[in-house]
């Protein structure tokens, strides 16, 4: 029997609308894993339907048309995709489809998700080989209890099988299937995609991408992620966003790897994300010849109180030094700061503010601003000194404040709002940092909450 497989991608309506900072329509990059390695390893029929594209072009939305002569309808979900895949999901049960969701919030949040009665099995962590597994199963070709990474119901109880073993070698991985999307339609919407390494070692607090990779990275040889920048370039993309957390953690390797970059001569222009402290003058000189032209970083705050909360331990004579380096090699840099982390004060959060606004007066910084985002399942949603403004989870976009910490006050949401916009405006980076929706911030007690702090 062959398996008839839909992969949903679900929509969501980010603040953001600048491409490459999540607004934009991306390559479902994902679910093309998902496809390839389950079409190589069960033979299954497998489809892709990506939502968000679908709007981005103006076609009308039919799920019930859409999953016609499917057996298996799977998704897969960060936080604020949640409410889409659900949908996705409800109608797909409705019709006797077999449903599937996988991604960070489910494998955080296996009770919520499978209590909705939408959702048959969640796959957990990194999801190729459960899926696959998964799909075996399904067919009846092994137990469902031999299927590790997978959690399911059973006479309405939970069962969570043992976690699955993670791809050691990256490069066994086939590549994405490109093949089922309409991949030069999505050459004129965004940049490519890639991942070069899977993966952190770092402890950051408030991240869940550490624990779901088990606090490892692990990488792609060189020659393998040259032949995948090799078909991006084919498939007419010029421009390049490397999505790993921090492909610069191993510096020696990173260079490595951009100078075969340059080597291959392909003329494409890259993003890829640092961390602060791994930014090295003689790294980016060798990113920067490679056609490197944006370095994405996450400061967060250079508050060293804020710092020690996170258990980040960053310095900011370090940022300052980053900043340095990347705009003196002519490349951009692009740092993300953190509106209030949890036991965050008044001084913590000015200092921040004050700091972020000289900064973002330096030509060749893009300055994101972002709001601390409680998601469901991270150990931050149950921290006593955090106030949760809404369980709306549409709103978890990082733009939108859906958390205060008590730390600061009575005063704590208007601060963090009013500085938001200041900076906003005097950056000149409104579009990286749109204005606040006024209606909700009234819903939230926030009348004329508009107002620009001043110095």
């Amino acid at each position: 029997m062959t398996t008839n497989i839909l992969l949903a991608k679900p929509d969501v309506r980010y603040p953001v609308k600048v491409q490459g900072y999540g607004g934009d329509v991306g390559i479902p990059l994902g679910l093309l894993y998902l496809a390839s390695y389950t079409r190589q390893n069960n033979g299954a029929e497998i489809s892709v339907k990506d939502y968000r594209l679908d709007r981005a072009l103006g076609r009308p939305r039919n799920l019930e048309s859409d999953f016609n002569g499917f057996d298996v309808v799977a998704t897969g979900a960060c936080t604020v995709e949640v409410p889409d895949a659900l949908n996705i999901l409800k109608q797909a049960k409705r019709m006797g489809k077999t449903t599937v969701i996988g991604g960070i919030y489910p494998t955080f949040n296996i009770e919520r998700v499978l209590n909705t009665g939408y959702v048959d099995y969640v796959v957990r962590g990194e999801g190729e080989i459960g899926f696959s597994g998964l799909v075996n199963a399904l067919e009846g070709k092994v137990s469902i209890d031999q299927v590790n990474g997978i959690s399911y119901k059973r006479d309405d109880k939970i069962i969570t099988n043992p976690n699955q073993k993670l791809v050691e070698d990256l490069d066994t991985l086939p590549m994405p299937a490109y093949d089922l999307i309409p991949v030069r339609t999505y050459a004129e919407f965004s940049s490519a995609p890639i991942y070069s390494t899977r993966g952190c070692p770092m402890s950051c607090k408030f991240c869940t991408l550490n624990e779901m990779w088990r606090f490892k990275q692990r990488k792609r040889s060189y020659g393998n992620i040259i032949s995948e920048l090799e078909m991006l370039k084919s498939f007419g993309f010029r421009k390049v966003h490397f999505k790993d957390e921090s492909v610069t953690i191993d510096s020696n390797w990173a260079r490595g790897l951009f100078s075969e970059i340059e080597k291959s001569n392909l003329g494409l222009r890259y993003k890829a994300k640092s961390r602060v402290d791994k930014i090295e003058d003689g790294l980016v000189k060798q990113m920067v010849r490679a056609g490197l032209d944006t370095i994405h970083t996450g400061v967060e705050s250079i508050s060293e109180n804020t710092q020690r909360l996170m258990k980040k331990g960053i310095k900011e004579e370090t940022v300052r030094k980053a900043f340095d380096t990347v705009l003196n090699n002519g490349c951009k840099i692009n740092p993300v700061y953190m509106f209030s982390y949890v036991g965050e004060t008044e001084e913590d959060l000015t200092t921040n503010a004050e700091f972020i606004e000289e900064m973002g007066q330096r030509k060749g910084v893009i300055t994101y601003v972002s709001f601390i985002t409680p998601h469901p399942g991270s150990g931050i949603d149950k921290e006593e000194g955090l106030e949760i403004l809404t369980p709306d989870l549409s709103r978890y976009t990082h733009k939108i404040p859906v958390a205060v910490p008590k730390s600061l006050g009575e005063n704590g949401l208007r601060m963090m709002v009013d500085y938001y916009h200041r900076i906003a405006e005097s950056t000149g980076m409104q579009e990286h940092n749109p204005r606040i929706d006024p209606h909700y911030l009234e819903r939230l007690g926030m009348k004329g909450g508009l107002e620009i702090v001043t110095a």
